[in-house]
């Protein structure tokens, strides 16, 4: 956005330098780690003062929240799950988008230095969760949700179906991976999860309680 002289407003640049200095705190966090990475060499690296800095993060845990929302950004769009497709063609593009963005490599990256560092900050699995892993399940949440509103599947608790549902593409297709194992192919996977997902919740299966899996950094 221009003001009115030609200009850019002091919005947009102040959004821009908020950027930079959560592109240069993601290079520093992941090659450094967060314990060793310094407020003071992030803002040199963006080219930014220190006022600045504190002023967009008061703290270097805000400023990993944002590196956390960055990394994630997209993932909570409500077009993420194709909607107007059938169940298993929306599950199985939800699922294999999921995989493609978890295997960036800032990705993997923010999650092993979280592993690595849990010990001595756990706060940041925390905030791991809450920035990128709760937004970025939120929209098939919704859908599940949706599904089950209009009687196409039984859904009573969507928020552990879309728990379990890709926990298991993740404990077969991402982990080992992320430690250098070998992994299956995904696409035979995927499809065993969805047609396992749609078979025990299509309508006229009986309610059970649902217990949620436990979370794990993703």
């Amino acid at each position: 956005m221009s003001t009115a002289s030609g200009g850019v407003s002091p919005g947009v640049r102040g959004e821009a330098k908020r950027r930079s200095v959560v592109e240069a705190a993601t290079r520093a966090f992941l090659s450094e780690g967060y314990g060793a990475a310094s407020m003071d060499a992030i803002a040199a690296e963006a080219g930014a003062s220190k006022r600045t800095v504190y002023n967009h993060f008061p703290s270097k845990r805000d400023l990993f929240r944002a590196v956390v929302a960055r990394l994630y950004e997209g993932l909570n769009a409500p077009g993420r799950v194709p909607s107007d497709r059938a169940p298993a063609e929306a599950l199985t593009a939800f699922a294999h988008g999921l995989l493609t963005h978890l295997r960036r490599p800032e990705v993997t990256g923010l999650l092993r230095l979280v592993a690595a560092e849990h010990r001595r900050f756990p706060e940041l699995s925390q905030d791991l969760m809450r920035e990128g892993k709760g937004p970025a399940v939120a929209p098939l949440e919704a859908y599940l949700a949706a599904l089950d509103a209009r009687g196409e599947l039984r859904v009573p608790s969507p928020p552990a179906a879309a728990s379990l549902f890709l926990g298991g593409i993740k404990e077969a297709l991402f982990w080992p991976g992320l430690f250098g194992l070998p992994v299956p192919e995904d696409g035979p996977v995927v499809d065993n999860a969805v047609r396992a997902f749609l078979r025990g919740h299509r309508v006229g299966e009986p309610r059970g309680t649902v217990t949620r899996a436990p979370d794990t950094p993703s």
